[in-house]
């Protein structure tokens, strides 16, 4: 089938012309052997690198969501673009190809320039599916010289604050650490890559139309950009703004009544066809009805199969087609949707969907009839924090952020403040039981001695940290926002051969600023806490010792966090890795990161403490102010130790994503019952084996809006927004 191309129409893609994405040539199981071919143009080798890791990320999560071997047989036409698009002598460059299956039209879309493209359909239309399924397309097919299809989710940029490549580095860089941001920008200038982006629509509403903006001005007509948006969402926003210029439209069509009834057979196996023909044969006998309206929407189809995928289960899809029951396509959308969870959490263990691939790690302990109830508690919960953040991405440094601010700071001061009491007791204990018992006492009487003194310290300085690392991490919410984003660098001493540091020295200069003010406002606060005990205990000279305090131990703790951290700055590499970034392994670097600069810059810290003690007080020559200023080895030593371990400790669970983590969701949340214990293994089970969640790099999203949508809105929404 061809259209004529006059006018500017493309050969066989004009108005009115089908694309069939369920037929999709080649073997997707095998890799473009030019992603591993070597090139010594640095620029052309990241290319090749960067399209194998493309392919690898969304292969996998192709396979997760269903797509092969059997995908839903979506139809996608051109539409008129004096509707919804550019004018045809703007969209039309001519294309060579047919109409008849994804490969020859990734093949036309390739031939195009510039290469711009806007997806458009319904809710659960398959703009997504389409997306995923034409970037592998296009890098099956890519070779030398060719753009890296790179496909982004648009719900984190915010288009009145960032340009449109900045955002887009940022997202690559983030997603595929391998790559530095000058590296991107190359790339980006020698037009090597493609961006993807995906859902305008979940932008909010007034931030669409400048973002359609920013992306016509930040992408040039002569620019290659794919954008993906619901049909009736674009056609709000380009009322108010301007189309995506040069850029053809197509848009996804309904399901036929006899594509829906060979779907349904095809998805069955050869055994279970029998279960299915009620259904199958209900919709081609009665292509109007509800069930036949209600599976057009590819989404529906998909939870049509997946929520009657097991045939143990009580639940037939012939019920569908009665019309007593589901009089509308409504009321068997909402079926769906609300069976899904019970259907992929059954009571009794089930095989893995997926027996060749490793099983993410179990979030429960076997299997029970309130496994399904549990698990749409725990999920609506999570709905409803992304719901009323206006957002779909699911980032684990944000779980905590579904509680209110006053209870977040409470709980993480209180955590800090146990943990800094604890190490408080330990240390106070060992240095009053060797250091400052009496002569001639025996090692019992010392012992009890340290520890009193021990429990005592610990009583009387745990509530100031829980108050003092509350604060700060309710301050440092202030200024870095909702939530503080994870390290996507590691701490080394060098990184990949040949790869630049991560900070510049200005940057490097940067961080000993910020952490001398830190710490020096930590260090003022603790002296003011040594000034209202004296005057607690009546000494008369109370203003005078705070002062001092707050000078002395503003000036220490200002030397110690500004060397600590422009040498976490310095030593700070790019990820060594050679995949994308997943939500576990940014986990785990965060961690590591943390940890590295307990186990080995604690340490340092404890150094410059008792060096900097002895400076301070030789340059003061013993007093400030008529104030004794002394530095006793012993007991230098001792705090020394408290603020390495003690300062150290809270810091990381109080101004860390991972402490946040460790604190809110693998304590608290679950605690309250708003997540199970292994919150990570319950989001990738989610994602791999029960389908609920997808994956985009680092971040989770529910399958689809309108699930998240339904998840949120159970009877008792609200009852988990309790501190």
């Amino acid at each position: 089938m061809t259209t004529e191309a006059a006018g500017g129409q493309w050969p066989g893609f004009g108005p009115g012309t089908v694309i069939n994405l369920a037929v999709v040539k080649g073997d997707h199981n095998v890799q473009n052997n030019y992603f591993i071919t070597k090139d010594p143009d640095p620029v052309e080798s990241a290319t090749r690198h960067l399209a194998g890791l493309v392919w690898e990320q969304w292969h996998h999560e192709a396979e997760l969501r269903d797509l092969f071997p059997v995908p839903i047989p979506v139809l996608w036409r051109m539409t008129d673009g004096g509707n919804l698009g550019d004018h045809d002598h703007l969209t039309g460059a001519p294309m060579a190809g047919s109409a008849s299956d994804l490969d020859s039209f990734a093949r036309s879309f390739s031939q195009r320039q510039p290469q711009r493209l806007t997806i458009l359909g319904g809710a659960g239309s398959g703009k997504t599916t389409m997306a995923v399924l034409l970037v592998l397309e296009l890098l099956r097919q890519m070779k030398g010289g060719d753009r890296v299809p790179v496909l982004l989710p648009l719900a984190s940029w915010r288009p009145a604050e960032e340009h449109p490549k900045s955002w887009l580095i940022r997202q690559i860089v983030d997603t595929y650490p391998f790559l530095s941001a000058r590296t991107v920008r190359d790339l980006l200038n020698r037009r090597r890559i493609l961006p993807v982006l995906d859902g305008l629509d979940e932008l909010p509403d007034l931030e669409r139309p400048l973002a359609l903006r920013k992306l016509n001005s930040g992408y040039p007509a002569h620019e290659p950009l794919v954008l993906t948006c619901r049909t009736h969402d674009y056609a709000k926003v380009i009322k108010k703004g301007p189309v995506l210029r040069s850029a053809p439209v197509v848009e996804g069509r309904p399901l036929t009544a006899e594509a829906v009834a060979g779907y349904l057979l095809d998805h069955a196996t050869p055994q279970q066809r029998d279960r299915w023909r009620p259904l199958t044969d209900a919709v081609t006998r009665d292509p109007d009805g509800p069930a036949a309206q209600a599976l057009s929407v590819p989404l529906l189809l998909w939870l049509c199969g997946k929520v009657h995928e097991d045939p143990d289960q009580d639940r037939n899809p012939g019920d569908l087609a009665n019309r007593n029951a589901f009089p509308t396509p409504e009321k068997i959308e909402q079926h769906l949707l609300d069976s899904l969870v019970p259907a992929v959490y059954p009571s009794d263990p089930r095989d893995s969907p997926h027996p060749d691939r490793r099983a993410p790690r179990r979030w429960a302990r076997g299997h029970g009839p309130r496994e399904a109830e549990r698990a749409a508690r725990w999920l609506g919960h999570l709905a409803r924090h992304l719901t009323k953040r206006e957002q779909t991405d699911l980032k684990w440094w944000e779980l905590g952020t579904t509680m209110h601010p006053s209870a977040r700071m409470t709980v993480i001061g209180c955590a800090a403040g146990i943990c800094v009491g604890a190490v408080v007791f330990l240390v106070d204990t060992v240095f009053v039981t060797v250091f400052a018992a009496r002569p001639g006492w025996g090692f019992p009487a010392r012992l009890a001695k340290g520890l009193l003194v021990g429990l005592a310290d610990a009583l009387i300085n745990g509530p100031p940290a829980a108050l003092l690392f509350g604060l700060a991490h309710r301050v440092r919410r202030a200024f870095v926002g909702a939530a503080v984003e994870p390290s996507r660098m590691r701490i080394g001493t060098r990184g990949r051969s040949g790869a630049p540091r991560a900070r510049s020295v200005r940057d490097i200069l940067k961080q000993v600023r910020t952490g001398s003010l830190a710490g020096f406002a930590g260090g003022a606060g603790i002296g003011m806490l040594f000034g209202l005990w004296g005057k607690g205990v009546g000494d008369s000279r109370w203003f005078e010792i705070g002062l001092v305090a707050v000078m002395v131990y503003g000036a220490q703790f200002g030397l110690v966090f500004g060397l600590v951290s422009g040498l976490v700055a310095w030593l700070e590499t790019p990820i060594d890795t050679d995949s994308a970034v997943r939500p576990r392994g940014l986990l785990a670097t965060d961690r590591n990161n943390v940890l590295v600069q307990l186990l080995l810059l604690g340490p340092l810290a404890g150094v410059t403490v008792m060096v900097g003690s002895r400076l301070i007080v030789g340059f003061l020559g013993g007093s400030l102010w008529g104030v004794p200023v002394t530095a006793e080895p012993v007991w230098t030593i001792r705090f020394a130790l408290l603020t390495a371990l003690a300062g150290g400790l809270g810091a990381a669970l109080s101004m860390t994503a991972w402490g946040e983590w460790v604190v809110l969701a693998h304590v608290w949340l679950p605690l309250t019952g708003r997540l199970p214990w292994r919150a990570m293994a319950f989001l990738e089970d989610a994602h791999q084996e029960r389908g609920v969640l997808r994956q985009a790099g680092a971040v989770f999203q529910f399958r689809h809006a309108r699930l998240q949508e339904r998840l949120a809105r159970p009877a008792e929404a609200g009852a988990d927004d309790r501190s």
